[in-house]
């Protein structure tokens, strides 16, 4: 049992990853009352350190065991590049520790399979990192669409675009990654988060090729439509094509849906709040592109002002550090398996891409 456990309230936090979201989640961390005491890794000991000083840890280490297997540590954040989750997460769930996984949850079903196994046998609680519940919009939906105002859906529309410059970001550090995987994947979240009890049966998908497929061998858009046993039908698109002086910081999005007594739209595409400047502005994700214009609250983890963090990201750690905590599941996390879910689908709709085929999604019981 760890020490953190006989402090009351105290909870012992480890942070796998130094890189821009694992940085984030380590100073919301540092700031939550709750939490005693915080380790971080990073395979670059460098940016380990340099995370430890930021974000006032105990201890800091390039070898995730070492952080991991801490007896003050009782959850874990795994942050690392999406090819490198599954040592790690494995790791945490065998010392008994707690986890959220960022998405997507592991790039191969077999690795995931495995891990919900261990967490069931190890009694861990597992979740999956998809920040864009906790943004009040998306949030609005799920209750009113559980409170039964639109109905049975029938059908869904919805897209998220990035820029070239964040696509360059991302699979430079994982070139195992798709836009499906990396992208859409928060799409494929809500989409069975407002579906509970439905999932998708097949998917048919395209993807368009340019300056991502020349540079990494990836598709530079995918769309899809998939459909579910009930009727329902889905078209969902992700674009990495967007030109890198785009002035959204990360991601413009927009979520549609249909249903037998009403309709939810929300245009997510952060025009409310403009600014134009003389002075360069660097973008929150990729500081080394600096655009004159910018839509500020479109960084998707949330923003920083005089000097503290609020949004979707904060409130996602503290709900997990909440979790742990308190001993009780949270309600609005995604859970291991719905990470799961998003990457079975994911997958399919990179299958179908591929193959110019419908592939079928078959469940387990």
């Amino acid at each position: 049992m760890s020490r953190s456990r006989y402090i009351e309230g105290g909870v012992g936090i480890a942070v796998i990853g130094a890189g821009s979201i694992g940085t984030l989640r380590a100073q919301i961390a540092h700031r939550h009352p709750s939490v005693d005491f915080i380790g971080v890794c990073d395979i670059v000991e460098e940016k380990a350190a340099t995370l430890a000083a930021a974000c006032g840890a105990d201890i800091y280490s390039t070898d995730p065991l070492e952080v991991i297997r801490r007896d003050e540590v009782d959850c874990v954040v795994i942050a690392s590049t999406e090819d490198a989750h599954f040592e790690p997460a494995m790791a945490a769930i065998q010392a008994g520790k707690h986890l959220l996984i960022e998405k997507p949850f592991t790039i191969l079903p077999s690795e995931a399979e495995k891990l919900l196994a261990a967490a069931e046998e190890y009694g861990v609680m597992v979740y999956t990192g998809f920040t864009q519940r906790f943004r009040r919009r998306y949030l609005a939906i799920k209750e009113h669409v559980n409170r039964g105002y639109i109905g049975q859906v029938t059908s869904v529309k919805s897209t998220i675009y990035l820029t070239q410059a964040v696509a360059r970001s991302v699979i430079s550090r994982a070139n195992s990654t798709t836009p499906s995987i990396n992208t859409m994947t928060y799409l494929f979240d809500l989409l069975m988060w407002y579906m509970e009890g439905e999932k998708p049966v097949s998917a048919y998908a395209a993807g368009s090729k340019g300056a991502m497929n020349e540079e990494f061998g990836s598709l530079d858009s995918t769309w899809c439509v998939l459909k579910f046993a009930s009727g329902a039908v889905a078209n969902l698109g992700v674009s990495w094509e967007l030109p890198v002086f785009w002035p959204a910081n990360v991601a413009t999005m927009d979520f549609e849906l249909f249903g037998r007594e009403g309709t939810i739209s929300v245009k997510d595409d952060h025009r409310d709040v403009m600014m134009a400047s003389n002075k360069p502005v660097p973008a929150p994700y990729t500081p080394d592109i600096e655009m004159n214009v910018a839509l500020l609250g479109s960084y998707m983890p949330g923003d920083w002002a005089l000097g503290e963090h609020f949004g979707a990201m904060q409130e996602e750690t503290h709900a997990f550090i909440n979790s742990v905590g308190q001993h009780r599941a949270d309600p609005i996390l995604a859970s291991g398996r719905q990470g799961f879910d998003v990457l079975v689908v994911s997958r399919a709709v990179d299958e179908s891409a591929l193959t110019g085929e419908v592939v079928p999604i078959v469940w387990a019981d």
